[in-house]
């Protein structure tokens, strides 16, 4: 009896392979966009951490803009729960003969180590190891060089600057290798880091700090209890260097002013030596003319007293006289090459006394301007070059945030359509099952045969997704972004939990509809199912009830209406299986259009400059002479005074520091002209007012702030600034602050003074931006230079993971739609075989016998593409509330590409089927289908 009912169920599946493979298919894309979405933001996460573990990446690092001393060592050597400290050194310098910027690290020993990817580390002087994407670049044993400025306290610190290269090697800390940050170097940007001996640094002090801590130490450094923990630690460490930048301003104050009395000292010396030599000249003219007096006295005496004097005495006297004369005469030459001498020492002199005072004035301005010490506390997010680990970071979790609603909705439209099929199933073996039963044959052992049927096509189809989503769904993601990031390959890992889950889904899905269809039949007596189900009876529809629409209506219109409303359960499954497919293809589309066109957006409509040029703090007047004169440059369309800021805010899921740009112009009336004030949703330009501050809308998000609430925001010297929010801007990527200089006063506390200036260029191409931004750069007056792509390139590799994986959603998508279509559609099809018989029989064409029932299909597909469009904007909705990165927000506008590619896709679909039932339908067995069970 047993080698029947397998016999029987093998049968059965072979005549039903379409049903069979149908749910196989779905199971398999439902298992594998949720296992797949599941378990590649772990993976990554896995596999950033065993890389950080291997390297020693560094919890927290503190970098000084004066420096580490030996006190700033010594509290962070005692801060709580510290495990290791390393100390090194670092300068931002340029390839010679390029604009590359480099950044020079001293080589650590056991924090913040570096991957050798090949050759090795520096061991002595003079050795250098360059970033592993220079590979193809540079070689070993290539000589390589670098030119440096001066810091912060007019101090080189390289011994020098020819290096041979000994190793390439990647960092555990800078993950990109597209946007490494900003330099102060170069041309504003980073292009590259590498490797020194320690050796090769000539510095008293530290720069940086690599910490790492115990309480931390085998924890998932994404996860929110390594982050608690850590900024936790951080608060920690930022109270015990409280005092310090008190006590080295002192220092450094003190160290700035000892640099002055050795220049004054030079400055007098040359001044007091110019003096003297004038004196001395001034002496010998003084001579010289007491001489000639003398001369023309005794000429004069001699002209008198001529008439008395003998010719003896005549004689003597004109001897005398031409004695003195010839005295006169080499006096005459003497000081005239004593004059000579110094004519042409005195300019040289004079300029060596101008350089003394122009040098002597630029340190007291700089010990006039010097700020107070500042300590820059960051964890592997914030750090200068931490922005590949941020987009890592934001990455895995965008992953995450897609599968917290992809797989639910993709499931539960799967669910249905499984559902569904194992009705039509059980249905069409509703004889064999009476037959069975009248035999003799157990309930029990009748629905085991419809069980087993599900639990076969759903478990292989589940199984199969689960292991696609285990190995090609991380692979997909590893693919969107290692070109960008330098990470080892994802590593991938079992997960018996998500795994569990998604066979339970599946039998969910696939058995339980299975199992209670079937048990609901068999209460039936045999007699009764050995008779078709009858079909379902027909009554009067609400159409019907309107007679100017339903009497101009066609005789198959009107049985379409009626088979609509007849079949309801079938009716729900057509328009929620299409509306699902939508859905997913809207919501895809639709992502994928926004994040195309943020760029466009932001630095096309909303930001008109090409950059932004900072200025020194403690610039002479000649170096902002120098600054202005290269603003009003050809190569300039026009520029805008403004003061500039780099602020900050402790907020977001991670609790990392949110960077923000501060921009107050000088003129507001020409502001629209560089940056363009815009509410999103009201079209109205924003004006920048006296009594609060404009926002980005991404940040307003963040802050969960709205117009008229107040914010409090740290400045550059981490001080709390409160403002009142009387706008919030449309942007995009990154954070931006506006304020006019009324409000800087009210806010700041001080006078309103332009420390930058916004920068139209001629030619806005990226390559010539790069290369005024070099230009710039150069200038000694110039502290930096901020360009537009730095932000752009900080979320491009995000864009581009989003787009990869949104583009295989769309594609599971369409995949779900063809399954879906067909399954329903055959489903149709199969159970109104003898009515579509029948209408063949009495004479109507193959064209009408498929229309008659495909055109409920049609219209039952529209109805799922408008509904799906409406569910589908509200995922789309709720992606665009929780994917995005905190300094980015996606551009919410739809456009006509979001609506048509899904009608497009669906309506493919649909016509496709069409020929596939018509050409089924032409080669219909009428006789077969028309005999009688009886």
């Amino acid at each position: 009896m047993n080698k029947i009912i397998w016999k029987d169920i093998w049968q059965s599946i072979k005549h039903t392979k379409g049903q069979f493979f149908s749910i196989f298919g779905l199971m398999m894309i439902g298992a594998f966009v949720l296992v797949g979405l599941m378990v590649s933001g772990p993976d990554m996460r896995d596999t950033g951490n065993d890389y950080a573990k291997k390297l020693s990446t560094p919890d927290l690092t503190v970098i000084g803009n004066y420096g580490l001393d030996q006190k700033d060592v010594q509290r962070i050597n005692k801060t709580k729960g510290l495990k290791a400290a390393e100390y090194g050194y670092m300068s931002d310098t340029v390839v010679k003969g390029t604009r590359k910027s480099f950044r020079l690290y001293s080589k650590p020993n056991k924090v913040g180590k570096y991957e050798v990817r090949s050759g090795r580390l520096p061991n002595s002087k003079g050795e250098i190891a360059l970033a592993a994407q220079y590979r193809n670049k540079y070689k070993l044993g290539d000589k390589i060089s670098f030119t440096e400025k001066k810091n912060i306290l007019g101090k080189k610190v390289l011994k020098h600057h020819t290096f041979k290269i000994v190793g390439f090697v990647r960092s555990g800390q800078i993950l990109s290798s597209v946007n490494l940050g900003q330099s102060t170097s170069g041309s504003g940007e980073l292009n590259g880091y590498a490797v020194v001996s320690p050796q090769d640094f000539d510095s008293p002090i530290y720069m940086t700090a690599n910490l790492t801590y115990k309480n931390l130490r085998g924890l998932d450094s994404y996860g929110k209890t390594y982050t608690n923990r850590l900024s936790t630690d951080k608060k920690n460490l930022k109270h015990d260097l409280n005092d310090e930048p008190a006590v080295r301003q002192k220092q450094i104050n003190s160290f700035a002013a000892s640099q002055i009395d050795p220049e004054q000292a030079k400055l007098d010396q040359a001044k007091n030596q110019l003096k003297t030599d004038q004196d001395q000249l001034n002496q010998a003219k003084a001579q010289l003319d007491a001489g000639q007096a003398q001369i023309a006295e005794k000429e004069q005496m001699a002209q008198a007293n001529a008439a008395n004097m003998s010719p003896a005495q005549m004689q003597m006297g004109m001897a005398q006289l031409d004695q003195a004369k010839q005295t006169l005469a080499a006096k005459q030459s003497e000081y005239d090459q004593k004059n000579q001498e110094f004519q042409q020492k005195a300019p040289v002199a004079q300029k060596k006394i101008d350089a003394g005072q122009k040098k002597l004035d630029s340190i007291k301005s700089q010990v006039k301007n010097l700020k107070a010490p500042t300590y820059s506390i960051s964890n592997r997010r914030e750090i200068p070059g931490g922005e590949g680990n941020l987009v890592y970071t934001t990455i895995s979790q965008v992953v995450d945030d897609l599968a917290k609603v992809f797989p639910i909705f993709l499931y539960f439209v799967a669910a249905l359509v499984t559902f569904t099929t194992m009705n039509r199933f059980i249905d069409e073996e509703r004889i064999n099952s009476g037959t069975l039963k009248a035999l003799g044959y157990k309930d029990s052992v009748i629905i085991n045969k419809f069980t087993f049927y599900g639990f076969v096509s759903g478990t292989l189809g589940t199984v199969i997704g689960i292991i696609l989503g285990h190995t090609l769904m991380p692979q997909i993601v590893y693919h969107a972004y290692y070109k960008d990031l330098t990470l080892p390959p994802i590593e991938e890992h079992f997960y018996w939990g998500i795994s569990a889950i998604a066979i339970v889904l599946g039998l969910i899905s696939a058995v339980l509809p299975a199992y209670l269809t079937a048990h609901s039949e068999l209460n039936e007596k045999p007699a009764a199912l050995l008779l078709p189900k009858p079909p379902a009876a027909g009554s009067k529809i609400l159409l019907e009830k309107i007679p100017f629409i339903w009497n101009h209506l066609n005789f198959t219109h009107k049985v379409t209406a009626r088979n609509i409303f007849r079949y309801k359960k079938r009716m729900l499954m057509t328009i929620f299986g299409v509306c699902g497919a939508v859905t997913l293809l809207f919501a895809g589309f639709a992502v994928r259009n926004s994040i195309g066109n943020m760029n466009s957006r932001q630095f096309g409509d909303l930001i008109h400059y090409d950059m932004i040029v900072a200025k020194k703090d403690q610039a002479t007047s000649a170096q902002n002479n120098s600054v202005n004169n290269k603003l009003h440059a050809n190569t300039i369309k026009s520029e805008s005074p403004i003061h500039y800021e780099a602020m900050t805010k402790t907020a977001g899921k991670n609790n990392d520091t949110q960077d923000i740009t501060m921009i107050t112009p000088s003129n507001t009336k020409s502001f629209n002209n560089y940056v363009h004030l815009d509410n999103r949703k009201t079209r109205q330009t924003i004006h920048l007012k006296d009594n609060g501050v404009v926002i980005s809308e991404r940040l307003a998000e963040v802050l969960k702030a709205k117009v008229g609430d107040k914010i409090t925001i740290n400045d550059a010297d981490d001080n709390a600034r409160t403002m009142k929010v009387s706008g919030i801007t449309e942007m995009y990527m990154g954070h931006f602050l506006f304020m006019n200089p009324t409000e800087y006063q009210h806010v700041f506390g001080k006078k309103f003074n332009a420390n930058a200036n916004m920068v139209i260029l001629k030619n806005g191409s990226s390559k010539n931006t790069e290369s005024q931004a070099y230009q710039f750069m150069k200038q000694d007056g110039v502290a930096g230079v901020v360009q537009n792509t730095t932000i752009s390139k900080q979320v491009d590799t995000v864009v581009q993971s989003l787009n990869m994986i949104m583009l295989v959603l769309i594609i599971v998508a369409g995949l779900l739609a063809i399954v879906i279509q067909y399954n329903l559609t055959n489903i149709n099809v199969s159970e109104r075989i003898k009515e579509l018989s029948t209408i063949k029989v009495l004479g109507f064409y193959d064209n009408e016998v498929t229309m008659y029932i495909y055109r409920e299909t049609i219209l039952l597909t529209i109805l799922g593409l408008i509904v799906g469009y409406g569910v589908g904007d509200l995922l789309y909705r709720y992606i665009l509330a929780v994917v995005p990165p905190e300094n980015v927000m996606f551009n919410p506008a739809l456009s006509s590409v979001s609506f048509i590619w899904p009608f497009g896709v669906i309506g493919v679909i649909t016509v496709v089927l069409g020929f596939v039932v018509n050409n089924k339908l032409k080669n219909i067995d009428m006789l077969g289908a028309l005999k009688s069970v009886d």
